[in-house]
């Protein structure tokens, strides 16, 4: 078994492999070859334990996150990989990162299908990990020129704008409001507004016929990213995970109360397999992401086949610890 700790899982991740990975994952998925049940939810103390196991049949995986919060002590990941055919268990990564980039791969799945074709102007609502990772999958998905960024602390849109410009080589803008974000054609929202506030990061009256909304969305019902309106305007919704999504996303419980989600929600696996149709060019098409653990199966087999070859790692057979791997 390969161990793998944070930095090592970063230095062995590229987000445009990881994309295109997770586009077969979801091919896989359509086909009928997942087994991907609902997670785990339970409390733990001041906080809780979640478990999402999942068998990826098509792909020869197996295997589970398991992450918790309690405390003040932060999020703790951990994915544990096998092998479907042998049961061998070849790796546990550390799945903090890790779970940031395949949540930005996965918006690239959903940018490639949902946005527009040619050159293309991204607005951005967010400044954190998630904001980057997403922004980063749909840049390795669309043909992005330039993106305008929003984030409440001008100090700290400033550097991040900085930081990805550098990185992506495109213009990043950081503006003062978040409307001039969510002008751009393609808009990704990748910020929580805060447990039981009642504050929405986007307003669907700000967006323009035909926008594409890539949200990360939130897995509680108390969090919220868009207000109702978004999913009102929307001719086509898309989640990674539909079922979930209405029963977790804050977004979409909202919306099914108002009575506007109805007939709209389809599945990214399906999408992947059948393409994305919008009834009217000038409806807006929304993509809510929750997170599943095929996303993470996928992710860590990429990272476990690259860390192999690198060298990268520390194995261990459960009863004592070998030499680092390629040494």
């Amino acid at each position: 078994m390969l161990l793998l700790t944070d930095d090592e899982v970063r230095n062995c991740l590229r987000m445009d492999r990881l994309v295109d990975a997770l586009r077969d994952g979801y091919r896989i998925e359509a086909a009928g070859s997942v087994q991907l049940p609902d997670r785990v939810n339970l409390a733990a103390g001041p906080g809780f334990f979640r478990l999402m196991p999942a068998v990826v049949g098509g792909a020869g995986l197996m295997g589970f996150k398991v992450f918790n919060q309690v405390g003040a002590g932060g999020v703790q990941y951990l994915i544990g990989l096998y092998d479907e055919r042998s049961g061998e268990l070849l790796a546990q990564l550390d799945g903090a990162f890790l779970t940031a980039a395949r949540t930005g791969a996965a918006t690239g799945v959903a940018a490639g299908l949902l946005g527009p074709r040619g050159p293309v102007e991204v607005g951005l609502i967010g400044s954190g990990l998630e904001a980057e990772t997403n922004l980063a999958g749909t840049c390795a998905a669309l043909d992005v020129t330039a993106v305008s960024v929003f984030s409440p602390n001008a100090e700290r849109r400033k550097r991040f704008a900085e930081r990805m410009a550098e990185q992506l080589g495109i213009p990043v803008v950081p503006v003062d409001r978040a409307e001039r974000a969510a002008a751009a054609p393609v808009v990704v929202v990748a910020t929580n507004t805060g447990m039981g506030t009642g504050r929405v990061a986007l307003r669907g009256q700000w967006l323009g016929p035909g926008a594409t909304v890539l949200s990360i969305g939130s897995t509680m019902p108390e969090l919220r990213e868009l207000d109702v309106d978004v999913i009102d305007r929307a001719g086509l919704v898309v989640s990674d995970a539909p079922a979930q999504a209405r029963g977790e996303s804050g977004d979409l419980i909202a919306a099914d109360e108002a009575g506007v989600l109805d007939g709209k929600l389809r599945s990214l696996a399906e999408l992947t397999a059948d393409g994305a149709h919008r009834a009217d060019p000038a409806d807006i098409a929304v993509y809510k992401s929750v997170g599943t653990a095929l996303q993470d199966l996928v992710a860590a087999r990429l990272v476990y086949e690259h860390a192999r070859t690198a060298g990268t790692g520390l194995e261990v057979d459960l009863l004592r610890v070998k030499k680092p791997a390629g040494s």
